[in-house]
């Protein structure tokens, strides 16, 4: 398992232009990863309803079965960083002209559509790319920098294969 070390996110972070039309989504996608553990898929078919309630982000993310790679619902918590990208991407969103309606996607693309997997990486790659980070730099390797963290913290692996969606241990492992 390859994991990124904050140092690395933050060099990741620091390379988004935020004065660019899409920088603030792209870097609050960055952290909303990291902080949630969730697989690039499931990001990008999160809608407004799953993240917030009436513009409010939720405590917890219930990520139904039909957006998990495993067909499995599963809770995730969402930790300050996480409900803070959620409030900052509909701030984004309604600024842009974009809906914050229940049923919208919490991170767009254009003509108001849901933003691909394929383009969420294209957006990682060339970032590593701009910052000169040698590291392979996904959104999957956020994903094991998630899982990274919560072992260093002292999560026990159960939890931390629940909070991924894992079927078996061994995979979490």
């Amino acid at each position: 398992m390859f994991a990124l070390e904050r140092n690395q996110i933050q060099r990741l972070l620091g390379g988004v232009n935020l004065q660019s039309p899409f920088g603030r989504r792209d870097y609050l996608l960055i952290l909303f990863l990291f902080h949630t553990g969730l697989r690039i898929g499931e990001a990008c078919r999160l809608t407004v309803d799953l993240v917030a309630y009436n513009g409010t982000p939720r405590d917890e993310l219930h990520l139904p079965a039909y957006l998990t790679k495993t067909r499995k619902a599963r809770v995730v918590p969402l930790n300050s960083v996480a409900q803070a990208c959620v409030a900052k991407l509909l701030t984004f969103n309604a600024e842009r002209g974009f809906s914050t309606a229940p049923i919208a996607p919490l991170f767009v693309w254009r003509n108001h559509r849901k933003l691909p997997p394929r383009e969420a990486q294209r957006i990682l790659q060339n970032l590593r790319e701009k910052v000169g980070l040698s590291a392979k730099a996904t959104p999957h390797t956020l994903r094991h920098s998630f899982a990274s963290e919560l072992v260093r913290a002292g999560v026990t692996l159960l939890t931390v294969k629940s909070l991924l969606g894992h079927q078996w241990l061994s995979s979490t492992q």
